[in-house]
């Protein structure tokens, strides 16, 4: 079970970035302050937190259910939708802007 686990959580790892970087880059060259300083923050302590829940589950194994990493990694399912939204919601806004030029 601990190392499925390790598998799942670094395939979530690597989603979670690929959507914050895809909000950097999909913001371009007006980077507000939002973009420079609450994306990385967001992903460290996402990242911070399933990486804790996954240690703690391999340490620690139980034949229960492990109710920290189940909710660890919904926090970083809704984090990395959330980041998805907003890059989808960036590009909206730039095509509808590009459109009316």
């Amino acid at each position: 079970m601990s190392i499925s686990m390790l598998w799942e959580a670094t395939i979530y790892f690597v989603i979670l970035v690929i959507s914050a970087l895809s909000v950097i880059v999909v913001s371009g060259s007006r980077r507000t302050a939002s973009t420079i300083l609450l994306v990385p923050i967001v992903l460290f302590c996402t990242i911070f937190m399933v990486q804790g829940s996954v240690l703690t589950a391999v340490k620690h194994p139980t034949m229960g259910a492990n109710v920290g990493s189940g909710m660890a990694f919904l926090t970083t399912w809704v984090v990395t939708g959330i980041l998805f939204a907003v890059t989808i919601v960036i590009t909206f806004v730039k095509y509808s802007k590009k459109n009316k030029a």
